[in-house]
């Protein structure tokens, strides 16, 4: 699938040289996952990460979703992973179902639960679909606003992998 043309004004590309722990004031934000974890970025330091932060309620979210399943396929053998923090989605089992009833699909990569205002503090999203691009060492190297495709997002990790 080709990205948007509505999706293009919206990305944004900030290279930083904060990490994702930097970002939060220091603190490490742990996180509950679907599976009933608690988990965090900590628990994937020395593999590339591509957090997206979604939601069940935001359409492009939902479009980009097929995409970041692709795009797992195509990273996971570099040691990256996609991880998706659902922002306002609701409990555990309620973005599960959301993924098996509304996508028919069984997620193919890590979960995550949170509010938008935690989105916000720790990771400066004001809107979703936000994807950071984050590499071994936790360090976010890109912001990417809006939806993408596989093979954009496979070419700003490309560097990264």
């Amino acid at each position: 699938m080709r990205q948007a043309h509505w999706t293009a004004p919206f990305l944004l590309m900030m290279a930083t040289s904060l990490s994702w722990a930097a970002t939060s004031h220091g603190a490490e934000p742990v996180y509950d996952s679907t599976d009933g974890k608690s988990v965090s970025l900590a628990d994937y330091r020395g593999q590339v990460i591509v957090l997206n932060l979604w939601a069940i309620w935001c359409g492009p979210c939902i479009g980009e979703i097929p995409e970041l399943v692709e795009l797992q396929r195509r990273i996971e053998p570099h040691g990256a992973t996609v991880i998706g923090l659902a922002a306002d989605s609701g409990s555990a089992d309620q973005v599960l179902a959301f993924w098996r009833r509304r996508l028919d699909l069984e997620p193919s990569y890590p979960l995550w639960l949170a509010s938008m205002e935690q989105a916000n503090a720790h990771f400066g999203a004001t809107t979703v679909p936000l994807t950071l691009l984050i590499d071994r060492e936790g360090v976010v190297r890109e912001r990417l606003l809006g939806a993408h495709d596989a093979e954009t997002l496979m070419e700003r990790l490309q560097p990264l992998l």
